[in-house]
């Protein structure tokens, strides 16, 4: 994955990384008091006291002379067994005595740790317990049993003298396993969210994996094989109305100035047919060239794609020129174009086809609110759409010799068949793609479609793209921008008389006849 693309997933996904980055965080904020409890939780506590061994010899007296002499040295106890005679057997049992341990004493021997060093002829005797005085206790009862029974000199384990050098005490265990110092609220909360934009990103990259949609010039050409011939930003959410064409309610705009380029490039480019067998186009850039468009049909791979908002304001573009424009609203299931130019449904396309030449088109086409275009709307006559569009034929050659520029609305490609009876007599296809709604399937199958039918494809224009405003920054906007634009403006428009940049415009192109 290139830097570019991961600039993209962050475009495209922000919102994804900053809620689980807020989640996170407040999550965190809202779990964490605002005083945070410091003190270190001990878990367990160590007691060790400490026996010195030591051993004497047992005076005996001697016949006729009334003192006493040692007698030979009796069997001392060595280190070892002093240390099994202090976890088995009877002093385990007083210990348990004494403590009033009711279970079996092995067991609570069991929890002790008895250690010798015979060079320093001591032994330890520790045991750990939650609680530290019952961990001092039973150490010192074992200490104490174990000396008072060597005391004794019971048969069999030797002679030993253990002296308590130290009696227990209790150690917390300093084991960072056992207790977790709670850090600041601000700094848990930091650090909540440093893990949520992690996941975040995670998430991001996941769900752009998994989503096919296409968003970007590059992705919606290379699906499709045909150029991106204009690209129109997303509309604010003020400018978007029925009867609004803002390429006449706003012509300084970047959406009208969207729609001029994709009048310009069918204009002056020549349309190419889409390979039929979904192959690239050959190693000379070069397709099958057509006659320039004069009508030109535009579609869309589904509904709701703007398709119609395009027809209104390409049909507004070719009218700054001084053509002369019709609109044929051909999508006879779904006909709304008649609203974008504040037209009220009456007899059109369907009752011109019904009507058995009865009907003339001079009857059905009717003025808008823009200057120069003019429209047929789809008419009364809808109950079957799919038979009517098959005899679109004539009126498209009436058309012809009507206007300079004919636009037809049509059905989407991949919602009904009805559009497949039109495309042929179209000069131009011109596909209308919004962003983030068009799946790569789908435009392969639209390519496909198109590729099958050899229909001369001009390209597509790309509704709602990401167009930054920086690239039309000199004089583009709502109005005249700032500064040097601004005067420039005014200095253009106090030499030129007026509408001599369109006069000219249409003077340079080649005329056609009109019939």
């Amino acid at each position: 994955m290139s830097l570019h693309d991961f600039i993209k997933i962050l475009r495209q996904r922000w919102w994804v990384i900053l809620l689980c980055t807020l989640v996170a965080a407040g999550a965190m904020f809202l779990a964490t008091p605002a005083r945070t409890d410091t003190t270190q939780r001990i878990g367990s506590y160590t007691a060790t006291t400490t026996l010195l061994v030591g051993y004497r010899a047992d005076p005996v007296e001697t016949p006729g002379r009334g003192t006493t002499a040692p007698q030979a040295p009796v069997e001392r106890a060595s280190m070892a067994r002093i240390a099994l005679f202090i976890t088995t057997g009877e002093v385990p049992r007083r210990a348990a005595q004494r403590l009033n341990y009711t279970g079996d004493p092995a067991v609570l021997a069991s929890g002790i740790i008895v250690a010798t060093d015979p060079a320093s002829e001591s032994i330890t005797i520790s045991t750990t317990a939650a609680d530290g005085n019952r961990a001092a206790l039973v150490a010192n009862t074992f200490a104490e049993e174990a000396a008072a029974f060597f005391a004794e000199a019971p048969p069999g384990a030797g002679s030993a003298e253990l002296t308590m050098l130290q009696e227990a005490t209790p150690i917390p265990n300093q084991s960072t396993a056992g207790f977790v110092i709670p850090p600041d609220r601000n700094i848990r909360t930091a650090l909540a969210a440093l893990v949520g934009l992690l996941v975040g990103l995670a998430i991001a990259l996941v769900l752009d994996r998994l989503d096919s949609r296409l968003r970007t010039r590059a992705e919606v050409s290379d699906a499709l094989r045909m150029p991106v011939i204009a690209e129109v930003p997303r509309l604010r959410r003020g400018d978007r109305g029925q009867g609004k064409i803002l390429t006449v309610s706003k012509p300084l705009s970047i959406y009208a100035d969207g729609y001029r380029a994709a009048r310009t490039a069918l204009m002056h480019l020549p349309a190419q047919q889409v390979p039929d067998d979904w192959s690239p186009r050959r190693a000379d850039g070069q397709g099958e060239h057509v006659k320039q468009a004069q009508v030109i049909l535009l579609s869309s791979a589904h509904a709701a794609e703007g398709k119609s908002t395009s027809v209104a304001n390409l049909a507004a573009s070719f009218a700054e020129t001084g053509q002369r424009v019709l609109v044929l609203d051909a999508d006879l299931r779904s006909p709304d174009t008649h609203v974008k130019f504040d037209v009220p449904q009456g007899a059109g396309i369907s009752d011109y086809l019904t009507g058995r030449g009865t009907v003339e088109l001079a009857d059905i086409v009717r003025p808008t609110s823009v200057d120069g275009v003019s429209i047929v709307t789809a008419g009364t006559r809808l109950d079957y759409p799919a038979s009517l569009t098959s005899r679109l034929a004539p009126l498209i050659d009436d058309a012809r010799q009507s206007a300079d520029i004919v636009l037809i609305d049509t059905s989407p490609l991949l919602a009904a068949s009805d559009v497949f009876d039109i495309l042929p007599l179209a000069d131009a296809i011109v596909l209308v793609v919004r962003a983030g709604r068009l799946t790569e399937n789908a435009a392969h199958r639209v390519a496909e479609l198109l590729g099958r039918f050899r229909v001369p494809v001009t390209g597509a224009i790309l509704i709602a793209g990401h167009v930054r405003k920086a690239d039309y920054g000199y004089g583009y906007g709502d109005g005249p921008s700032r500064g040097k634009s601004r005067r420039s403006l005014a200095a253009t428009s106090a030499s030129l008389p007026p509408r001599e940049e369109e006069e000219s415009e249409v003077d340079a192109r080649p005329r056609r006849s009109r019939g």
